[in-house]
C-alpha cells in the first residue's frame, strides 16, 4: 500500500512548526585505560569501518554523536503557541520560532559538549587530536585523532555513536551539448494535440494560447513556460522578498543572470557583509565562486534572469539567493553538516549567529544511495522546525543504483524531505529519475518537474542547455516555493508542500496508472494553479 506523506505531517491553519530531532549530551571525566567492559562498549558504539581506517592511517576523521536530544517539534510548537498568545504577525511568529529552535539547539550542544571539548583540547596539546569541530544542528563533533582518543571517547556514557566521516559524491549530471532546443519539441507536441481535439476544445485551446502569448515573455525557457511561471509573473508575483539557498558546488555571483540577485550586494552593486550570504565549507573562499558549474546551473533555474529579458531561465526571478559550497565536486558528511548548520543561522565576521538571515527555501540537488540511512535526518528536521522549505532531488540512476522501485536516493527519501523527480518536454518520466516508495512506505518523489534538456546559467557568464538530471528538476520546485511565499508569506512548510502537491497536474503512464504514484509523485508542478489556490 502506498502511504501519503501527509499522514505523517500535521497542517495548521496559521503557523505550525514541525518535527522531532534525535541527538545527545555528555559529561566527561579524564579518559582512562580501556577495560574489558570498556572494550565491549567501544565495540557497540564504534563503526567497524573505522577500525579498518585506523589500520591504514594513524589519524582518522570521524563523527562523535552525543545522546542528549532536542525535540525540535516540541520546541517549535511551544514557541508558536507563545507567539500566538502575544498576537504577533505571521512573519514575527516565524522568526520567533526559528530563533527559539536555534537557541535550544545551541544551548543543548554547548552544555553537553563542554566536557568533551575539554578532553579534546588536552589531547590537541598531547598530539592525540589534530583538529575537531563541534556542531549544534546534530549535537555532534567531527574529530581527527588517534585510535586511542577514539576509544576513550567511546567509553563515555554520554556518547551515542562514533561514525565514519563518509565521502559523498555529487550526483552525476549528463550534459548533451548537441541537444536541440526543447521548445521546438513542445511546439510540435502541442500541434499534434490540437489537431486531435474537438472544435469546442480547440477553441478553448486557442483562447488559452492567446492568453499565454500575452503574458509569457518570448525568451522564457521551455521548462519555465511548461510549469506556467510566466503567468504568475504577470500577476506581479516573481519571488520578491523571498530568499532561496542551495547546498551545491557554489555559484558564480558575477553571472549576469544572478549577480543583482545575490543578497550580498546592495542596491549600488557593492559587496556588503558577504559572509552572511555565502559560506564556502570546502575552501573558505570569501566571495561566491563555482569551478564546477552545477551550483550555478541549479541556482539559475531557481531565480535566474538577465537584465534585458533575453534569458528567462528562472522560476522566481525576483527572489534573492544565498549559497553554501559543500561539493568540490566530492565532499564529506562533516562538510554537509557544516553547510546545513550555517543555513540555519548564518555567521557574521565576529562569530555571531543570525537565524533571522536564514533562507526561506533550500534546494538540494544532491544525494547518496537508496535505503534507510538517517545520517542527515536531524538537519532536515531542524530546517523544517525553523520553517525552511527542504527541497531534495530524487536522484539519478548509476551503476550502483540502476533504479526501479525503492531506489530514490537519501536524503530525498526521508519523511522530512520534499523530493522532486524529473520529466521531459512530453511530461514523461526521465529514464534516469529514481523511484519510490521511500523506506518509510511513503510516496516518493512527492512531485515532478522538468529535468531533461534544461538550459541555465553556467560559469563564464554564459548559458548552456542539454543538462539532464533530477538536479535540474529540483530547482523548479524551490522556485515555486518562493513564488508561493511571496503570494502568501504566512505559509508553513507543511502548507507549501500541501499546496504544491494538490495543485500539480497528475501524471500517469503504462507503469504508473494512478496518481499519486512512485514515479511522478502527485504530478508536474503547476505554478499558476498553486499561486491561484493561495490567492483565492
Amino acid at each position: 500500500m502506498i502511504k501519503s506523506k501527509n499522514i505523517k505531517k500535521t497542517l495548521s491553519a496559521s503557523f505550525t512548526a514541525i518535527l522531532a530531532f534525535s541527538l545527545i549530551s555528555p559529561v566527561y571525566g579524564d579518559a582512562s585505560t580501556t577495560t574489558a567492559a570498556g572494550a565491549s562498549t567501544i565495540s557497540a558504539k564504534v563503526s567497524a569501518k573505522l577500525n579498518q581506517q585506523f589500520s591504514d592511517s594513524e589519524y582518522v576523521t570521524y563523527l562523535v554523536k552525543l545522546k542528549d536530544q532536542v525535540d525540535t517539534e516540541s520546541v517549535a510548537k511551544h514557541a508558536f503557541q507563545k507567539a500566538s498568545a502575544d498576537q504577533i504577525s505571521p512573519a514575527a511568529a516565524k522568526l520567533s520560532v526559528r530563533t527559539t529552535v536555534v537557541n535550544s539547539l545551541i544551548e543543548t550542544a554547548e552544555k553537553s559538549q563542554q566536557p568533551v571539548e575539554e578532553y579534546l583540547k588536552k589531547e590537541v596539546n598531547n598530539g592525540g587530536v589534530k583538529k575537531y569541530k563541534s556542531y549544534f544542528i546534530v549535537n555532534a563533533l567531527a574529530v581527527t585523532s588517534t585510535k586511542e582518543v577514539l576509544d576513550n571517547l567511546a567509553t563515555l556514557p554520554e556518547v551515542d555513536k562514533i561514525l565514519p566521516d563518509e565521502t559523498r559524491e555529487l550526483q552525476k549530471v549528463e550534459i548533451d551539448k548537441d541537444a536541440q532546443p526543447a521548445v521546438e519539441e513542445a511546439t510540435a507536441e502541442q500541434a499534434a494535440v490540437d489537431t486531435a481535439v474537438t472544435e469546442e476544445n480547440a477553441q478553448k485551446s486557442v483562447e488559452e494560447s492567446v492568453y499565454k502569448d500575452a503574458v509569457t515573455p518570448s525568451r522564457a525557457e521551455w521548462n519555465i513556460s511548461k510549469i506556467k511561471a510566466p503567468q504568475v509573473w504577470a500577476k506581479g508575483i516573481d519571488g520578491k522578498g523571498v530568499v532561496v539557498a542551495n547546498l551545491d558546488t557554489g555559484v558564480e555571483y558575477t553571472h549576469p543572470a544572478l549577480k543583482r540577485k545575490w543578497r550580498g550586494l546592495n542596491a549600488s552593486g557593492q559587496v556588503v557583509n558577504p559572509e552572511l550570504s555565502w559560506y564556502d565549507a570546502v575552501n573558505g573562499a570569501s566571495l561566491p565562486t563555482d569551478s564546477n558549474g552545477h551550483g550555478t546551473h541549479t541556482m539559475g533555474t531557481s531565480v535566474g534572469s538577465d537584465s534585458n529579458g533575453t534569458n528567462e531561465i528562472g522560476v522566481a526571478p525576483g527572489a534573492k539567493w544565498i549559497a553554501v559550497r559543500v561539493f568540490n565536486p566530492s565532499t564529506t558528511d562533516s562538510i554537509l553538516l557544516d553547510g546545513g548548520q550555517w543555513l540555519l543561522a548564518p555567521v557574521d565576521k565576529n562569530g555571531k549567529k543570525h537565524p533571522e538571515l536564514a533562507p526561506d527555501v533550500v534546494n538540494n540537488s544532491w544525494g547518496g544511495g537508496p535505503g534507510l540511512d538517517e545520517w542527515y535526518r536531524p538537519v532536515t528536521k531542524a530546517w523544517r522546525a525553523a520553517q525552511i522549505f527542504p527541497e531534495f532531488s530524487a536522484g539519478n540512476t548509476t551503476l550502483s543504483n540502476p533504479g526501479g522501485p525503492g531506489s530514490v536516493a537519501n536524503p530525498a527519501n526521508l519523511p522530512e524531505a520534499y523530493a522532486t523527480g524529473a520529466t521531459d518536454v512530453n511530461n514523461k518520466l526521465a529514464s534516469f529519475s529514481l523511484r519510490g516508495p521511500s523506506p518509510y512506505g511513503e510516496v516518493k518523489p512527492e512531485i515532478s518537474a522538468p529535468g531533461v534538456n534544461i538550459r541555465s546559467s553556467v560559469p563564464g557568464g554564459v548559458y548552456e542547455g542539454g543538462w539532464n538530471g533530477t538536479s535540474m528538476a529540483g530547482p523548479h520546485t524551490a522556485g515555486l516555493a518562493a513564488l508561493l511565499l511571496q503570494a502568501k508569506p504566512s505559509l508553513t512548510v507543511d502548507q507549501l508542500e500541501d499546496v504544491i502537491s494538490k495543485t500539480a497536474t497528475p501524471l500517469t503512464d503504462s507503469q504508473y496508472k494512478t496518481s499519486p504514484n512512485n514515479g511522478y509523485g502527485y504530478g508536474l508542478i503547476d505554478a499558476l494553479a498553486a499561486v491561484n489556490s493561495v490567492l483565492n
